[in-house]
């Protein structure tokens, strides 16, 4: 599970990826999405899910990106209207400020960024290779908001960080 970010603009993200991620990226960001705000839905402990929490509305203007991208592609989807309805469902009960969030302190990031080219060239060498040539191969992802102490709460340093394979 994951939500690739090659570069820190969603619709640049969205464009790089070749049709097979692209179209995973949809459903992942939907559940991604159930993981942040449905209570006992599975995955909440994945770093993927982590790392965005606290920033649903960007998660939510992610999805919309890729969604964009998959329809501009000429496929149909309705992951888009899904993920809204979620989120929708979510702020009802969790009030105004919800709605609102600026973009994740990592976003930008380049270690991040670098990390999921690295990803990229590690899934499909001949496409994304010829993308980022310039990428170091074989880097762990850069997962902010976990940290390496299980106990470590999240929350309470968004900036942290911890590699890891997958």
């Amino acid at each position: 599970m994951q939500t690739f970010l090659p570069y820190a603009d969603f619709g640049e993200s969205a464009r790089v990826l070749d049709r097979q991620r692209l179209g995973k990226q949809r459903v992942e960001t939907l559940q991604v999405m159930k993981a942040l705000t449905v209570p006992g839905y599975g995955w909440q402990q994945h770093p993927v899910v982590k790392m965005w929490i606290g920033y649903e509305r960007a998660l939510l203007d992610y999805q919309g990106a890729f969604c964009a991208e998959w329809v501009g592609r000429g496929y149909a989807d309705t992951c888009a209207e899904k993920t809204l309805a979620v989120f929708e469902e979510a702020a009802a009960s969790r009030g105004p400020d919800f709605r609102v969030s600026g973009p994740p302190p990592w976003l930008g990031d380049e270690a991040l960024h670098e990390s999921h080219r690295s990803k990229l060239i590690a899934k499909d060498e001949e496409f994304y290779g010829a993308l980022f040539p310039d990428a170091e191969r074989g880097l762990d992802y850069v997962w902010p908001g976990v940290t390496s102490s299980p106990s470590s709460n999240p929350r309470s340093d968004p900036l942290s960080s911890h590699r890891s394979q997958d």
